[in-house]
């Protein structure tokens, strides 16, 4: 197996990413925003500089494996039926194939990240079903992100939140998105940071 210099990770994974998304630059965009903001909850928890960046390098590709999905699915400008959401969350699988044993730790790491995203705190998420801290904390983090991110975005058929009232609704909720799917202690890091997420978000925007 060939092995990626360390000092090469960052542009490999970026690389990567925008290779895996050539067709859907949105979810590039998506990955390359919650880096950023992956990186202010690595400053937060008091994480060390390497576990930062193993966190902002999970967070650009943990989306990967939405390239294997058809067009019809990944473009469609509405919400998706009962099968097309079934096939939209094989997108955990396929990411985690996609990465796992490409020759360096960081992407081993996000590997696990991609398959784990989607898992919720109180156990309702997939494709595992994993509750708590059997969730990776990589995974946990980025989760958030992953929502404030989404809720932020105008879509096809959605417009895009405000910073306010996407802070809002992940903190109280809503009919689809409860605080009793994240991990409490990184709920109240985010809702402590949230006016450093804003100024991040609006800088990464704007470039």
């Amino acid at each position: 197996m060939t092995r990626i210099p360390s000092v090469e990770i960052h542009p490999y994974a970026h690389a990567l990413a925008h290779t895996a998304h050539i067709k859907d630059l949105e979810t590039f965009e998506h990955g390359n925003r919650m880096k950023e903001a992956c990186r202010l909850f690595g400053g937060w928890l008091g994480l060390s500089g390497e576990e930062t960046e193993k966190l902002a390098v999970a967070a650009l590709l943990h989306d990967v494996g939405k390239s294997t999905l058809p067009d019809e699915i990944l473009f469609k400008p509405g919400r998706l039926d009962a099968d097309e959401y079934r096939r939209m969350t094989e997108h955990t699988t396929s990411g985690h194939d996609l990465l796992r044993d490409l020759g360096h730790p960081w992407l081993d790491e996000a590997a696990a990240v991609a398959l784990s995203h989607h898992e919720r705190f109180d156990g309702s998420g997939y494709p595992q079903g994993l509750q708590g801290l059997m969730i990776p904390q990589q995974a946990r983090i980025i989760a958030i992100a992953d929502v404030y991110d989404a809720l932020r975005a105008d879509r096809p058929y959605k417009p895009g939140l405000s910073h306010d009232d996407a802070v809002r609704l992940i903190l109280r909720g809503d009919d689809r998105t409860m605080p009793v799917h994240f991990d409490p202690a990184l709920l109240a890091a985010f809702e402590r940071g949230r006016e450093e997420v804003r100024q991040v978000y609006a800088v990464v925007r704007a470039a």
